[in-house]
C-alpha cells in the first residue's frame, strides 16, 4: 500500500530572493527566482515522485494555477490548496496523509511583512498533522541562533523555525527534525557566480561572508530529499531511534575561498572573489555575520555519522554541484 506524503514548500522559492551587483548597489529592487529546482518541498516531491509504489505526493500551496504546481502535476503529484496562515486550510489537505514534510520560508512576502507569521504557519501545519493522525513529520528547521551566538547575533529567519520543535515536542507529534546547510544551488540561483566573457574569467560575488568563512553546505535537490525519503522508508522499522531526533543534512563545512579554489580547478578560469557589503535582507544579514563568527552549527560534528549510519544516506560535495550544476548553468566544460 503507497503512503500518502504532504508537502510543503513545493511551489515556492526557499530563499528566493536573488541579488546580483547591480541590485545592490543601485534601486533596482531584486528579483525572484521562478526556477524551481532550488525549493526545499520540490526536491523531496519530485524524487518521492520517482517511486510511485511506495509514495504518493500531496503538495500544498497557496496558489495552485503556478508554473511549479503544474509541473508537479505532470510528474504525478496532487496539487491542494493550502494558506499556512489559515488554519481551517490546513486539515482537509492533511486528510488521509501518512506522512508530511513540513517547511516555511522566511522570505515569503507573508512571512517578511510579518516575522511572528512564520512560527504559526509552523504550528498550525504541526497541530492539523497530529489531529489528521499522520505517521511521521519531518520538520526543516534551524536552532536558535540567539542560543549559538549567546544572545550576540539574532536572525528571525532562525528564530521562527526554532520555536516550532519545541511545539511539535509538547503535542508530541512523532517525527524528525532536520538541519540544513548552506545550499550549494545559492551558487547559481542567487547568481553568485558569473562568467566574464570579456575578461575570461569567473566573478564570485558573496555578501559578507569572508573568505575563511566556512559554511555547513547542502547539495539539496540530491541529498536532502535522499535523507527525507530515508527517513520516511525506515520510519516503521526505526521509529524508536529516529523519533524527535535532529539530522543535519550537510556533507561538510567548506569555507568560501575552498569553493572560488574549486571552480577554478575545474573550470580552468581563474576565479574573482568578491565580498559585497549585504545580501539586501536585515535578517540574512545578521545571518551571514553569525556565519563570519563561527556560530553556524556551533560544535555540531559535520557530516552527521547518523545520516550515513542509521539511515545509509551519502552526501554529494561542492564538486559534484560544481561539475553538474554550476559550469553547465555557465555554458562551460569540465577541463579536469
Amino acid at each position: 500500500m503507497t503512503k500518502l506524503i504532504a508537502v510543503t514548500g513545493a511551489t515556492g522559492n526557499q530563499g528566493a530572493w536573488i541579488f546580483d551587483a547591480l541590485s545592490l548597489h543601485t534601486s533596482r529592487a531584486p528579483r525572484r527566482s521562478t526556477n524551481s529546482e532550488i525549493t526545499i518541498g520540490g526536491s523531496v516531491a519530485k524524487l518521492l515522485l520517482q517511486h510511485p509504489e511506495e509514495y504518493r505526493v500531496r503538495a500544498l500551496t497557496r496558489n495552485p494555477d503556478s508554473a511549479a504546481a503544474k509541473q508537479l502535476a505532470d510528474l504525478g503529484a496532487e496539487i491542494v490548496r493550502a494558506d499556512l496562515t489559515v488554519p481551517s486550510d490546513i486539515p482537509p489537505a492533511l486528510k488521509g496523509c501518512w506522512g508530511v514534510f513540513g517547511v516555511t520560508n522566511f522570505y515569503d512576502t507573508k512571512i517578511t511583512n510579518d516575522p511572528g507569521s512564520e512560527e504559526q504557519q509552523g504550528k498550525h501545519l504541526a497541530q492539523a498533522a497530529l489531529d489528521a493522525g499522520v505517521q511521521c513529520f519531518v520538520w526543516s528547521t534551524l536552532p536558535s541562533s540567539a542560543k549559538l551566538s549567546d544572545g550576540k547575533l539574532v536572525s528571525r529567519i532562525y528564530e521562527g523555525k526554532y520555536h516550532v520543535d519545541d511545539y511539535i515536542r509538547e503535542i508530541n507529534l512523532p517525527g524528525v527534525f532536520v538541519y540544513t546547510g548552506n545550499f550549494y544551488e545559492n551558487l547559481v540561483f542567487r547568481n553568485h557566480v558569473q562568467y566574464n566573457k570579456e575578461q575570461d574569467i569567473l566573478e564570485f560575488k558573496q555578501p559578507i561572508l569572508l573568505p575563511e568563512t566556512r559554511l555547513a553546505m547542502l547539495y539539496v535537490e540530491k541529498d536532502l530529499s535522499a535523507v527525507v525519503k530515508a527517513v520516511f522508508d525506515q520510519w516503521d522499522t526505526k521509529q524508536e531511534a529516529l523519533n524527535h531526533k535532529y539530522l543535519y543534512a550537510m556533507n561538510a563545512r567548506v569555507a568560501q575561498r575552498e569553493i572560488a579554489e574549486t571552480i577554478e580547478k575545474l573550470s580552468g578560469k581563474k576565479v574573482k572573489h568578491t565580498v559585497l557589503e549585504t545580501t539586501g535582507v536585515h535578517d540574512r544579514d545578521i545571518m551571514f555575520h553569525l556565519y563570519n563568527h563561527g556560530y553556524m552549527y556551533r560544535g555540531a560534528t559535520v557530516p552527521d555519522e547518523n545520516v550515513f549510519k542509521l539511515l545509509g544516506v551519502k552526501f554529494h560535495d561542492i564538486e559534484d554541484f560544481v561539475r553538474e550544476k554550476l559550469l553547465p548553468h555557465l555554458g562551460l566544460k569540465v577541463v579536469s
